[in-house]
């Protein structure tokens, strides 16, 4: 796939974030403006064990130092206790025009809608059914941002010569979110951002039995998850997916696929093993 980087960076910026306009919410949200193609990045190196969480962060600085109007103070500042560390700052950054503090946090996340689920907003959960939307959210409002305010903070922004008080915390929590193969004409969950349902998922079983012959399919490794299909040159037959799918399945792994049918249109979904 050719300058995959911009194109897992473009698929960054492209991400909405996951509410809806006008929704409640403790902290206001940190958003990214367009980037023109011919700006996106080129020399980008990453190792090829970098979690997408961390890949996501270093796109996030690479935009905020090229493209925003504010300037990085600190980022990923682990702040520790006894030689524990007891959580970590993402970004605070200052606005070049204002003068303004921030404290982001920034999440970037795939979620499956499960129905089964009682509780509405935890229905939402990872491909995989280890983390959920209420735990991350939990994490943010009980952990994350009232970090600021330990004691333990405190050395970080007497070095950067600010406090607390004058900190706007904000939070950019941008998500990839795929609701099920048989709720696929659905439209509305709530406070869900509609831009945010990028795709569908379905049982192996729903997989294995889908009328698929005719076209062609594509698993990317998980870095390039961001990415939009239409880039992808490389495709296998229904057929040859199914070997690959079975594999990853047999391992407790949840693969996301890419399709493009007779007709070029280009689809995304999960197959889990659960």
């Amino acid at each position: 796939m050719e300058n995959e980087v911009r194109l897992q960076f473009s698929g960054f910026l492209n991400t909405p974030q996951i509410w809806k306009e006008g929704i409640t919410f403790p902290y206001s949200l940190f958003r990214l403006k367009p980037v023109p193609a011919s700006k996106l990045p080129l020399t980008m190196r990453f190792s090829p064990s970098m979690v997408l969480g961390k890949r996501m962060e270093l796109f996030f600085q690479y935009y905020i130092t090229h493209f925003g109007e504010e300037e990085i103070l600190a980022h990923n500042e682990q702040i520790n206790f006894e030689k524990r560390t007891i959580g970590e700052i993402d970004f605070i950054l200052k606005n070049s025009k204002t003068g303004k503090i921030s404290h982001v946090e920034l999440v970037y996340k795939f979620y499956l809608y499960d129905p089964e689920i009682t509780d509405e907003e935890a229905r939402w959960i990872g491909p995989n059914r280890q983390d959920s939307f209420p735990e991350k959210l939990h994490r943010l409002l009980d952990k994350q941002f009232p970090l600021l305010f330990r004691k333990e903070t405190q050395p970080l922004l007497q070095t950067l010569q600010i406090t607390p008080v004058e900190v706007e915390q904000k939070l950019c929590f941008k998500a990839n979110l795929f609701i099920p193969w048989k709720l696929k004409e659905r439209k509305d969950y709530g406070d869900i951002n509609p831009e945010a349902i990028r795709g569908t998922w379905m049982t192996a079983s729903e997989f294995e039995n889908s009328n698929f012959e005719d076209a062609v399919f594509f698993t990317p490794k998980r870095p390039d998850w961001p990415i939009d299909p239409i880039y992808n040159s490389v495709w296998y037959s229904y057929t040859e997916i199914q070997l690959q799918v079975r594999s990853l399945l047999a391992k407790d792994q949840s693969p996301l696929l890419w399709m493009k049918t007779p007709n070029n249109q280009y689809h995304r979904f999960f197959v889990v093993w659960w």
